[in-house]
């Protein structure tokens, strides 16, 4: 009895079937695609998880290594931190020592850069009294001689000056100076050009006066003399005489070219009768020159003070006041 399934034939037949199958050009095609496309996904895949790996197993071998530096390194970076507050302690400790002086300190005091004298503060102290004493002398003489210049302006006018000459007063040294001039200073004196309008008709009064002294008066004289008081008469144009009115017109001379003082002078070789008429010209002229000179004098003595505190090079004002 045959065996209805015979392997020989079923194997003979499998091959046929497989070698028909790979014979196939579709077959071949597939498998060559599959080859192209797979093989190169699957490498890619492996050297993918290679790198990953690689990267994951290198970073623990890193944290590893770098954990013990910072123990490493830290005593030395502490023992250079000490050394350094130690060099600084140091340092501070000896500029201390140079102005304080610290108790129980191991370091000498440091040398002073300079040494210093004893006696130069004393010394600056003093230049420094004068330069004061210097300024304030400079201040006060500065104040006097325009004070002093004030009053000699205020005095030339007729107004009284009471007011300049208590500024005055304070600086003066002799206070006769102050009492002499109060009474002027209380109530003015007519000035020079005021003196010099009014003195034609005194002076022809008093040529009328010297006259009548002389006892050579006639009768056109004595006419002359009776009416004085209400007509003036004088004959001028004879300067270099001897007789009154040669020394009234010389006096007028000065008068009129600002000599109060000058004119002054010349009136005072007249006769007493002469005088006597002029008494109340003369009075006020006397005052006048007076004020003037003594004025004059206070302010000039005042410049001569501030001029040589400054060391100015000017020369020197004419000296003789009392300030």
């Amino acid at each position: 009895m045959s065996d209805p399934l015979n392997t020989s034939d079923i194997n003979a037949e499998g091959q046929a079937i497989e070698t028909q199958d790979w014979a196939d050009p579709k077959t071949t095609n597939i498998a060559r695609l599959m080859a192209f496309f797979i093989l190169p996904s699957v490498f890619v895949l492996i050297a993918i998880f290679a790198v990953f790996w690689g990267l994951t197993h290198q970073k623990k071998p890193a944290v590893a290594t770098a954990a013990p530096v910072p123990a490493v390194s830290a005593p030395a970076v502490a023992t250079d931190k000490d050394a350094q507050i130690a060099q600084l302690q140091a340092q501070l400790l000896a500029l201390q020592s140079q102005f304080h002086p610290v108790e129980g300190a191991s370091t000498a005091p440091a040398q002073p850069y300079y040494a210093p004298d004893p006696s130069a503060l004393a010394q600056l102290s003093a230049r420094v009294d004068r330069v004061e004493a210097a300024q304030r002398e400079l201040v006060k003489a500065t104040a006097a001689a325009y004070a002093a210049r004030s009053l000699q302006l205020a005095a030339q006018d007729e107004k009284p000056f009471l007011s300049e000459l208590a500024v005055v007063e304070p600086a003066l040294n002799d206070p006769a100076v102050a009492a002499t001039l109060r009474p002027y200073a209380e109530k003015g004196v007519p000035s020079a050009v005021a003196l010099a309008v009014t003195f034609p008709s005194v002076a022809a009064r008093a040529n009328i006066a010297a006259h009548a002294d002389d006892g050579k008066t006639g009768l056109l004289d004595k006419i002359r003399h009776a009416l004085g008081g209400f007509i003036s008469v004088r004959r001028i144009g004879n300067p270099g005489g001897q007789g009154a009115e040669a020394i009234l017109e010389r006096a007028e001379i000065r008068l009129n070219s600002g000599d109060l003082k000058g004119a002054v002078a010349y009136l005072d070789t007249l006769s007493p009768a002469a005088q006597k008429a002029l008494s109340p010209w003369l009075e006020e002229a006397r005052a006048r020159v007076l004020v003037d000179d003594t004025t004059r004098r206070l302010s000039e003595t005042a410049l001569n003070r501030l001029s040589q505190m400054t060391g100015s090079p000017s020369a020197p004002l004419i000296n003789g006041g009392v300030l």
